[in-house]
């Protein structure tokens, strides 16, 4: 059974920017096929990311296994002992929040989207389609996962 994304593509940092807090960064990232954007606040601490790096990020309402699908409402649903094998098995890097802001241009067809997780902020924009399933006050998962370093290098 496959899992449902609300949005998902893969994208080059093309900046970091760590001046503005000690431990969160900001990633400026512009999409590997399409014409999508990305500015997203990450923990740099506990996963550093670098410039040229290319993630693959995918943001879902439900975390729970497709198998066994529930709603999971505090952090003790979401330790792995409890909730078993899930989707965030598959990333490195996963943060909950919620939609806070949803802009639709109808002239350009363009849309744009504000999530806050606990502070750290994501600025997503894209085609009005693809951002359709996201509507203010929705709660999402956030994950990511690193596919190419520098160079190129593929990450197992």
């Amino acid at each position: 059974v496959s899992h449902h994304f609300m949005f998902e593509d893969s994208f080059t940092v093309k900046s970091v920017d760590n001046s503005r807090f000690e431990r969160a960064g900001r990633l400026d990232c512009e999409s590997v096929a399409f014409s999508n954007n990305l500015e997203v606040d990450i923990n740099n601490v506990i996963w550093p990311v670098l410039a040229g790096e290319q993630l693959h990020v995918a943001i879902t309402g439900d975390v729970s296994p497709a198998d066994n699908p529930r709603r999971l409402a505090t952090a003790y649903d979401h330790d792995p002992r409890i909730l078993g094998r899930s989707i965030m098995d598959q990333f490195e890097y996963v943060m909950y929040g919620k939609v806070y802001k949803k802009d639709v241009k109808g002239n350009d067809n363009a849309a744009t989207v504000w999530c806050s997780f606990g502070g750290l902020l994501l600025k997503l924009q894209s085609d009005a389609v693809q951002l359709q399933e996201f509507h203010v006050t929705d709660t999402v998962y956030l994950l990511m996962r690193k596919v190419r370093g520098i160079g190129g290098e593929v990450w197992k």
